[in-house]
């Protein structure tokens, strides 16, 4: 490579004091000296990275031609060996104590230690950089080995042979079927093969019958015979028992079993109540009872939800409220409390109707009295996500006791509240009729 590169006594110029590759001060400078881009280097630089191309700029060169400078860091016949910081340039004595010099004033300080803090303040930025490159080598490295995993993976060999599995199968069933299918057709050949053999055996003697009566018939008179009558009735009558099996069944079943459309969770209730064990009704009692402090427990007032909540549709269900003196149902919204008191209203929480002091009100801002003909035994609650409203019914009657508009709760549960210690509540089962087309 030495021989390859060309003296030149042309001095160093200040603003090419750097190499452009590893920009550190000269140690020895060189050019290229084919390629007209003016970039310089450290001779160890650009025989480290150059090819056919200027290692910084990458513009193509068409020799391989180096040309080294004669290093001079001289200025007005002085050696540079201070660094001006606000022109950041190397300078001279001369340049600090002439009159009419450049840097008067300046701040100034030695070349070498210039030098050692701008390598100080490079490396601290190539840090960063150098660490980046790292992660990016190593992404590049997954990514091969990644490419290097695919191509090793047996995954089409693995899909051949599940299918090759799943094509034996089949072929084995069909071979079986057919083998049934054969077996089939020579035991029903066999038999029609016996049959016929029996109807031979059958034809000759009713034949040799025949002659012998005819001979009979010419001597004496013969009484007239009756062919033999067969028992009607004699076979099981298979249909009956097993045509429509599993839906007669079921349908026998549907006169035995009730549907409830909702049932009540006990994680939520109030440790007053005491819950049936089909959870259909709550009773109020005088005593509590020890249950868990979970978070879904209504902890002060006599509450209860459904264990069903809904989101859309259109669900009813009744409830009997016969006898009982002090009762709130309706729907409440997920995000109510279970802790502390409420306030039953829309805007917290609860679409409701109640019975207090003989007094039937809906429990909007204010209350509002409802209007009836006669108390009611049962309430029906129609509640319709899509048009976001709960009506009221008695379902003696047709007009509505109370609706409530607005229903805004992503989930509403059917609420239940009882302070009565005579008389339950209870959700009433609905009877399932069955159609069949």
């Amino acid at each position: 490579f030495d021989d390859k590169i060309m003296e030149d006594d042309s001095p160093l110029l200040e603003e090419d004091h750097s190499c452009s590759v590893c920009g550190e001060v000269f140690s020895v400078p060189v050019v290229l000296c084919c390629v007209s881009c003016g970039c310089s280097f450290c001779e160890i630089c650009c025989q480290q990275f150059w090819e056919t191309q200027c290692p910084f700029c990458r513009k193509e060169a068409s020799g391989s031609h180096l040309r080294k400078f004669r290093e001079q860091r001289l200025k007005h016949g002085e050696t540079l060996t201070l660094f001006c910081l606000e022109d950041l340039e190397p300078t001279c004595s001369k340049c600090k104590s002439s009159a009419n010099a450049n840097h008067k004033g300046h701040r100034l300080y030695p070349l070498n230690e210039a030098s050692h803090d701008c390598k100080e303040e490079l490396k601290n930025a190539l840090k960063p950089l150098q660490q980046k490159l790292k992660l990016f080598r190593k992404a590049k490295r997954t990514c091969e080995q990644t490419i290097d995993h695919i191509k090793a993976e047996n995954t089409e060999r693995q899909i051949r042979e599940e299918f090759e599995t799943l094509h034996q199968f089949l072929r084995d069933e069909e071979a079986s079927r057919l083998s049934m299918l054969k077996q089939e057709k020579d035991q029903k050949r066999q038999m029609m093969n016996d049959k016929i053999e029996d109807l031979e055996n059958d034809i000759t003697s009713l034949s040799n019958t025949i002659r012998i009566v005819e001979q009979e018939m010419r001597s004496q008179d013969i009484p007239f015979l009756k062919d033999p009558e067969m028992i009607t009735g004699s076979l099981l009558d298979v249909v009956k028992h097993l045509g429509s099996l599993k839906f007669k069944v079921w349908e026998r079943m549907m006169e035995i079993i009730q549907y409830t459309p909702v049932t009540l969770d006990p994680n939520t209730a109030a440790s007053c109540f005491l819950l049936s064990e089909d959870l259909t009704t709550i009773q109020c009692c005088s005593q509590t009872f020890k249950l868990p402090e979970n978070p879904e427990r209504f902890d002060i007032g006599a509450e209860v939800l459904g264990y069903e909540g809904f989101s859309s549709g259109r669900h009813s269900w009744d409830v009997e409220v016969k006898n009982n003196t002090y009762w709130v149902i309706g729907v409440a919204s997920t995000s109510i409390s279970r802790k502390g008191k409420h306030v039953l209203t829309p805007a917290e929480g609860f679409w409701t109707i109640r019975l207090r002091n003989g007094e039937y009100k809906a429990c909007t801002a204010p209350w509002s009295p409802l209007t009836m003909t006669k108390e009611p035994q049962v309430v029906r609650i129609v509640l319709d996500m899509n048009r976001s409203r709960v009506t009221f019914y008695d379902p003696r009657e047709r007009t509505p006791l109370f609706t409530f508009t607005d229903i805004i709760t992503p989930r509403a549960f059917p609420y239940f509240c009882s302070a009565c210690k005579e008389h339950p509540l209870k959700v009433l089962p609905a009877w399932i009729s069955i159609k069949t087309d």
